[in-house]
């Protein structure tokens, strides 16, 4: 199975395997992997959780980005909780390469847990397909006893047929937004709770804003998540449109340029004739992220659609002024007076690449260019004064 062999595989050998997965139609992709579910899964019956049993929370420790951070802070809920919380990380079998490395024993692999055939709670932070390879990768002596729950951040209005599949080996699904939920929710009796990410509050927040007269904006994302997603033209269109080189400085952050290198090829080029639009490309621990949040004034992600939105969250904490796009799970928690939701247009999501492809008659939002550089504007004028 590929998610045997990743652990004596290299970083470029694992790109290039999931390049080569993706390549792949749709329905070519699913066929085997439904069949090996079937095969090593089967029809699972309904298992009820277990009070005093052990609760797994499994996920990609010690990958780094979004799905990572879902896993960490979601089992830091559950050590709270549960005295046998037990950590499970699939990095390398999820063919994802170690950017977080966790050398303290509190991360265990699966080959720790495949033959723990006792009850237990088992919470999957992990989106299909990855879902469905771990569950065949666990097979059915562990999983035969377990309480599954699937923890999952989508971004559209309804899910992919594949989702839809993976819905069958569960016994329930936890989501970040009742956005997610609702998509979900549509395709299944089971039951879908929405079950926030709690981000712990920082020890240091923004107090002085555009110190020396130049506004200093910021947005964080992962190329790995889909770029015509996160948006970032929109947010060069828009800072362009609000600001001359003298007023004001826009900081990108890229993490996994080399997921989609064509995109990331277009955004240099797009950003190269600014000089005060600056990129960064690669990883950041935390420490690094918080003193790059705390030198902007200003955080704008003008995406068309986010599961939970957890950057626009953590800045939100840290008192930076925020615009977003207003629409999808980061509404659930956008309101105050430094908080401003962009304007949008829903439109077709055609052409978006990746799973969102085979949603049919997929939205998405369009955030308003115009009105957003307006927003920026009207911040710049507040601080000023």
């Amino acid at each position: 199975m590929a998610g045997s062999l990743s652990r004596y595989l290299g970083g470029s050998v694992r790109q290039c395997l999931k390049k080569a997965w993706k390549a792949l139609p749709a329905p070519v992709r699913e066929l085997p992997l439904k069949c090996m579910c079937m095969l090593f899964v089967g029809n699972r019956r309904h298992v009820r959780p277990v009070e005093d049993a052990p609760v797994y929370v499994v996920g990609n420790f010690q990958a780094g980005g979004g799905i990572s951070r879902s896993a960490q802070l979601y089992a830091g809920q559950v050590r709270e909780k549960h005295r046998h919380c037990i950590c499970v990380d699939t990095t390398r079998e999820m063919l994802q390469t170690v950017k977080n490395p966790i050398t303290d024993g509190s991360v265990r692999g699966l080959a720790d847990i495949r033959d723990d055939a006792g009850a237990g709670t088992v919470i999957i932070h992990l989106n299909p397909p990855q879902f469905l390879w771990l569950l065949c990768h666990l097979r059915r002596k562990f999983l035969r006893r377990k309480h599954i729950i699937a923890y999952w951040a989508w971004e559209l209005e309804d899910i992919p047929a594949l989702w839809k599949f993976a819905l069958r080996f569960v016994d329930a699904v936890e989501v970040p937004s009742t956005f997610t939920q609702v998509a979900v929710a549509r395709n299944t009796g089971k039951n879908v709770t929405v079950r926030p990410h709690v981000v712990p509050e920082p020890g240091v927040v923004k107090q002085v804003f555009a110190h020396d007269g130049t506004l200093r904006c910021l947005f964080v994302f992962d190329m790995a998540s889909l770029c015509s997603r996160k948006n970032p033209q929109a947010a060069v269109a828009a800072f362009l449109r609000a600001f001359t080189p003298e007023e004001a400085h826009l900081t990108i952050k890229v993490s996994q340029p080399e997921a989609d290198a064509a995109e990331w090829e277009s955004l240099q080029a797009l950003t190269a004739p600014h000089p005060h639009i600056r990129l960064i490309a690669g990883w950041m621990d935390d420490a690094a992220l918080e003193r790059l949040f705390l030198e902007h004034d200003v955080y704008l992600s003008l995406h068309r659609s986010e599961g939970y939105g957890l950057t626009i969250r953590e800045a939100m904490l840290r008192n930076l002024y925020v615009v977003a796009t207003g629409w999808s799970g980061n509404m659930d928690f956008m309101r105050g007076e430094r908080v401003f939701a962009a304007p949008y247009t829903l439109v077709p999501a055609n052409g978006s690449g990746g799973f969102f492809a085979n949603v049919p008659n997929a939205r998405w939002a369009e955030p308003d260019v115009p009105a957003v550089a307006e927003i920026l504007r009207d911040i710049r004028r507040k601080i000023s004064n």
